[in-house]
């Protein structure tokens, strides 16, 4: 791919469906968030006009008698975030045994559509009850489930070997893109508009996605209608049969057994819910503990996710850059990646940790390593993107040089 022209290469049917993503997955993590933010306006709204039996107050110092109360509205917002992530769960591996079979294009569009539609509903369901909101939430979980395995089965047919750092790391950098743009933009809404316009808005923008997607994006490029020929023979000479359906059998008893599936499995798990924990929960702990107002509040909950985002996609055309130079194998990139991004910033949250323990320096320091903490971890982290994202497709066999 050396001789053909940057821009051209940017151009191609490729780079258009990693920037379709891009802006999927930035949607639909910013989906995911507004609840986060448009609680802390919910919580304050009901403070103000007293409108409920149940209310809270953050202020410092807390009253007494308060406390029961903010137990329970705490609990109850817990309940509510952790919502999308019990139907989260349930559709990840079917989804993407489908989406191996059938192909990607229904089920990422799909399920941002419908993530989207529900996400609509959200006004109504608050009125309804909570246990209204904890159903669609839940749903809204369901629905996103499938769309990083349908982006997995997508670039089995698109990606060549040489450039899927770099091309899933740009699609798969919308999670925090969408992150940063979402919390500071759902601040603004609810300052402005009401919280409820939130939810309207970004369904909205949700919906609209997938009309461009089902317009533009094919399963396969062979399908494609308006990519070129040259591109096509590309992708298709490059990937070979390892792009094709894979049928219905699960060979079971080896994945049980493939000590790299199950160090990817544990990389996967402890990275999402490092990031699935400050996602969810950075905006109210920044209201109840820090005391921020909403719009400070938004602002500096979004700050960790504009590094993660630059960092992430930088990583992955480095990635690609080492491997097409044959500077490095595809293990040992991996690896050092890998490495590099869980280890640095680990490393960093214990060196705050140890002047948070020295009495001089807690009280004035505590504050602003707090977000220091956030925001390098956060962005150093992101340079594990593009190791391991690849990496699902690596061990699910397109790519037999993979080993521990």
């Amino acid at each position: 791919t050396d001789s053909v022209p940057i821009t051209l290469r940017l151009c191609s049917a490729r780079y258009s469906l990693a920037l379709l993503m891009f802006f999927g997955f930035a949607v639909v993590y910013g989906l995911r968030v507004n609840l986060s933010v448009a609680m802390v306006a919910m919580v304050n709204d009901t403070e103000s006009h007293q409108s409920l039996n149940r209310s809270t107050g953050h202020e410092c110092p807390a009253h007494s008698d308060n406390r029961n109360s903010n137990k329970n509205i705490l609990e109850t917002q817990g309940m509510l975030l952790g919502a999308f992530y019990f139907g989260k769960m349930v559709t990840p591996i079917p989804g993407g045994y489908l989406a191996g079979h059938f192909g990607g294009r229904i089920f990422l569009g799909g399920g941002i559509l419908g993530t989207a539609a529900l996400t609509l509903l959200t006004p109504l369901a608050t009125q309804l009850g909570i246990s209204w909101l904890f159903a669609l939430r839940a749903l809204e979980g369901f629905g996103e489930g499938v769309t990083l395995p349908a982006m997995m089965a997508m670039w089995a047919c698109w990606a060549p070997p040489l450039e899927r750092s770099r091309l899933m790391t740009i699609s798969g950098a919308g999670t925090s893109f969408g992150a940063f743009v979402a919390f500071p933009v759902t601040g603004i809404i609810c300052e402005s508009l009401g919280w409820p316009a939130v939810f309207y808005i970004c369904g909205g923008a949700g919906c609209l996605w997938a009309v461009f997607w089902f317009v533009l994006v094919s399963d396969d490029p062979r399908t494609h209608p308006r990519i070129s020929e040259p591109e096509k023979n590309y992708i298709i000479n490059s990937i070979g049969s390892q792009g094709s359906a894979h049928g219905w059998s699960i060979p079971l008893v080896s994945m049980m057994f493939s000590v790299p599936l199950w160090a990817i499995i544990i990389c996967q798990m402890c990275s999402n819910w490092s990031y699935c924990t400050l996602l969810t929960s950075l905006p109210t702990y920044m209201d109840n503990v820090l005391h921020f107002d909403l719009q400070q509040n938004s602002f500096l909950s979004a700050l960790p996710y504009l590094g993660a985002w630059l960092f992430s996609v930088l990583s992955g055309v480095v990635a690609d850059h080492l491997l097409e130079r044959e500077v490095m194998s595809v293990t040992a990139v991996r690896k050092i990646f890998t490495l590099a991004g869980k280890l640095a910033h680990l490393s960093l949250h214990k060196i705050f940790n140890l002047f948070l323990h020295i009495d001089h320096f807690k009280k004035q320091l505590e504050f602003f390593f707090t977000l220091t903490d956030l925001f390098q971890s956060t962005t150093i982290g992101g340079a594990s993107g593009s190791p391991r994202i690849p990496n699902f497709l690596f061990i699910s066999g397109l790519n037999l040089t993979w080993k521990l």
